[in-house]
């Protein structure tokens, strides 16, 4: 029988000064009688490190002068853990109470992988909310727990018993997105189950005004347009623009089931926030755009 940590949370962060305190704190709050390891991973040479180290002497720290991109922060947070279980926190949120113990339960309940919930942390302003409902709409607390296929964007936020780790090797340490998406499709491959549990929560901070909402989707669908490739770059410029709008209707469309069917007790949020929604999708597209179009010059 193990006597070391119940669980291993590994807080990842890059250039996150204003938030890696509290998301640290998050975690060490956190009400269980199971031993909880905390390795913080922080890059980008900013005051991150130094932070952490004041507020929380006690903890396993690994700092890179150099960005780790997300495969990069999560491989040095596994090789320093020594939890049975190991879970990992992005340091722009929050663990919210009963994080710990609900992925605990799950993962002694038989899960080997088990996926969480995203909340919108506060201010819930309108152009806040349409955010967090464009990026997690099939994440939402109000999805009820079970299995869910590899593919489905349910199957995010995972914490992985030791051995399932093992056997499914390191994250890639070179792509700024998808890592985890990647991670979710081999263990498919491997034919390790993925448990959704509604129970753990995590609140992602957002933009809070318009204009933050409108540029940060941009930003991401520009992202993903480069992580794409040049396979996504088909068709002529024309055709692509006069997609746009079309595209826009569809995936605003399918966003607001996704959201209806999984936020339940918020569904009047999803009512009123519907136009800063539909803009939020179109920033992506747009973003995707126009990084496709600088890479066909």
């Amino acid at each position: 029988m193990s006597t070391g940590p119940a669980i291993t949370v590994v807080v990842m962060g890059y250039r996150n000064e204003a938030t890696i305190v509290a998301a640290v704190t998050s975690v060490l709050g956190q009400e269980t009688t199971d031993p909880v390891e905390v390795v913080v991973v922080t890059s980008g040479g900013d005051g991150s490190a130094a932070l952490v180290r004041s507020a929380f002497p006690e903890l396993a720290l690994v700092e890179s002068a150099s960005r780790l991109l997300p495969g990069g922060a999560r491989n040095a947070g596994v090789a320093a853990g020594r939890g049975d279980i190991v879970a990992f926190l992005a340091a722009d949120c929050l663990a919210e109470p009963g994080w710990v113990q609900a992925r605990l339960a799950a993962h002694r309940a038989g899960h080997p992988v088990v996926a969480g919930a995203m909340t919108s942390a506060p201010p819930h302003r309108p152009s806040a909310v349409a955010s967090h409902l464009a990026l997690y709409c099939h994440r939402l607390p109000g999805r009820p727990a079970g299995p869910v296929d590899p593919t489905d964007p349910a199957a995010h936020g995972l914490s992985y018993d030791r051995p399932v780790l093992d056997r499914l090797g390191p994250f890639d340490p070179h792509v700024l997105v998808g890592e985890d998406t990647a991670a979710a499709r081999r263990l498919g491959e491997l034919g390790v189950p993925i448990w959704f549990e509604p129970r753990v929560r995590t609140a992602h901070r957002g933009p809070t005004g318009t204009r933050a909402m409108l540029a940060d989707p941009h930003r991401r669908g520009r992202v993903a347009a480069q992580a794409a490739g040049p396979s996504a770059r088909q068709g002529s410029r024309l055709r692509r623009a006069m997609a746009l709008p079309a595209a826009t209707a569809v995936i605003s469309a399918q966003t607001a089931a996704a959201a209806w069917r999984n936020g339940r007790g918020e569904r009047a949020r999803l009512v009123v926030t519907l136009p800063w929604l539909v803009a939020a999708v179109a920033a992506s597209l747009a973003g995707r755009y126009r990084e496709r179009l600088r890479s066909d010059r």
